[in-house]
């Protein structure tokens, strides 16, 4: 890549792998960046503007992982590529395992070291992984160790239950290495010290910026950018507005009342490819929502087609699957018995006693108990406004009363897990480690960690207790999608769209 000259990629969409990638000097997307004069004369800035950003730098609390990989400043012993293949990243690629997928043996590269110097060697990767499981929360939601062995570079895992896909989960930024030598009191603030191409230079909680600085001591080739700076902003414009004036150099989420301004503009050239993320309307059963007949109205006004091809301008899928048409696990042969049909939506709460008794526009409850659907969603993706004000209106049609709520990523992450909405917004990557297992199991398996709608289905759960052992792709996929379509039959969630990973190049 040559730093000054040719081109400049604006990524909305980029997976925590392939941006750190692109940090450390190894993609196209740091072409025309800022050099500092004076006393930093020479050095090279690369400015990147978001709509999310870190609560904490310490991995291993809630999805926070992903913000120190997604930064450079760490990795993980595996890591997915752009097909959802799995290959070693902080491991050689001949990771094998015995017959029952229960011990797992791995060759930890010998040239790596942490940003501090220190050798990487099986014993920091075996303290890095029981940090995980002793002071975080989800480890044991992807697997749980018996024992982790460290002998120079090899790394032995024996894991409670079969793991036929442990490479997978462990290329999750959960999992990714950190050197628990040192002292992590202030991790949090200060970042951990990872094996990526850059190091935490400051981390403001209260604005949320994140500035790093090139790993003097990195193992994987040069490191071409002297500093980067993570600015975030809830306020789409500002992204926007910070992109077209060259404030930021690349930006993460652009309002889709703006991509007219890039599209209409021959000096940007729009590449989209599918990716495996799903915005999910999640239905709370604990409340009005546990009337599967509601929740059938609800799915069945629900017209995505619109969505997408008119007010989201034809920059996302129409949802139908948990999954994305991006992989092959049922978009295009699974049945959805709630498609759009506001004729039938307005039948099934006729029938089933859903009544505007008082006058004022809205039905209530058979029981004749007014409701109120609230609709939660986070700013930090431009496309949920539009999604949920579409939905509250379209509902409104039949007499369904939804008020939108909106709040910062980490608050809406937080309501998730407590189950404190009737219906929330979020954008989830079902396929994070290259499988959609775990994912699945968090939001819609009994006791998943962020399953609070109070969904719990003993075929479904049956189901993904299969998945979990079975170590045939082909089992493993139809099981799967065997899953996928009780979901669909029980009215489990809203799949309202699905993304496109989106590149904006410019020539200087």
């Amino acid at each position: 890549m040559k730093i000054a000259g040719v081109k400049k990629i604006f990524a909305l969409f980029v997976s925590a792998a392939m941006l750190g990638s692109l940090l450390s000097g190894c993609g196209s997307a740091a072409g025309n960046v800022k050099t500092s004069t004076g006393a930093e004369k020479g050095k090279k800035t690369l400015v990147i503007g978001s709509g999310q950003s870190a609560g904490t730098l310490d991995p291993i609390k809630a999805y926070n992982g992903w913000y120190p990989v997604r930064y450079g400043i760490c990795q993980t012993l595996t890591k997915m590529n752009d097909d959802y293949s799995i290959t070693g990243w902080l491991t050689e690629n001949d990771y094998s395992s015995n017959e029952d997928n229960t011990v797992w043996t791995f060759n930890i590269k010998d040239n790596v070291t942490f940003s501090n110097g220190n050798k990487l060697d099986a014993v920091a990767v075996k303290k890095s992984l029981e940090n995980v499981f002793e002071n975080g929360e989800r480890g044991v939601e992807y697997f749980t160790p018996v024992s982790i062995e460290a002998d120079g570079q090899k790394l032995v895992i024996t894991t409670q239950e079969p793991e036929p896909i442990l490479p997978n989960k462990l290329a999750d930024p959960l999992f990714c290495i950190i050197d628990t030598s040192v002292d992590n009191s202030k991790i949090g603030d200060n970042g951990p010290i990872g094996t990526g191409p850059y190091v935490c230079e400051s981390f403001d909680t209260a604005t949320k910026k994140c500035v790093v600085v090139k790993n003097q001591n990195y193992w994987n080739g040069e490191v071409k950018m002297d500093r980067i700076e993570f600015i975030y902003s809830e306020d789409q414009s500002t992204i926007s507005m910070g992109l077209q004036s060259g404030d930021f150099d690349a930006v993460y989420n652009v309002s889709m009342n703006d991509i007219g301004t890039f599209e209409k503009n021959s000096d940007y050239k729009i590449k989209t490819n599918p990716s495996g993320r799903t915005t999910i309307g999640f239905m709370n059963q604990n409340g009005p929502l546990r009337d599967k007949v509601l929740r059938e109205a609800v799915l069945q006004m629900q017209d995505k087609d619109s969505y997408c091809k008119v007010l989201l301008k034809n920059q996302y899928v129409p949802g139908k699957t948990l999954i994305t048409s991006a992989s092959d696990y049922g978009y295009d042969t699974l049945t959805d018995p709630n498609a759009y049909n506001p004729e039938n939506a307005k039948k099934l709460l006729d029938e089933a006693g859903y009544t505007d008794t008082d006058g004022d526009g809205f039905r209530e409850t058979p029981a004749g108990e007014p409701f109120n659907l609230r609709f939660v969603y986070y700013t930090g993706r431009p496309e949920q406004q539009i999604v949920v004000e579409a939905a509250q209106a379209a509902m409104a049609k039949v007499g369904i009363k939804v008020t939108p709520e909106v709040h910062d990523t980490q608050t809406v992450m937080d309501m998730q897990k407590t189950g404190d909405y009737d219906l929330l917004c979020m954008s989830i990557n079902i396929m994070n480690c290259g499988d959609p297992e775990n994912q699945i199991n968090t939001y819609f398996k009994a006791g998943g960690s962020y399953n609070a709608t109070g969904y719990n289905s003993e075929e479904f759960n049956s189901l993904m207790d299969q998945v979990h052992v079975s170590a045939d792709p082909i089992q493993r996929k139809d099981l799967i999608k065997q899953a996928e379509q009780v979901l669909l039959n029980d009215g489990a969630a809203i799949y309202l769209l699905s993304h496109n990973e989106l590149c904006y190049e410019k020539t200087y």
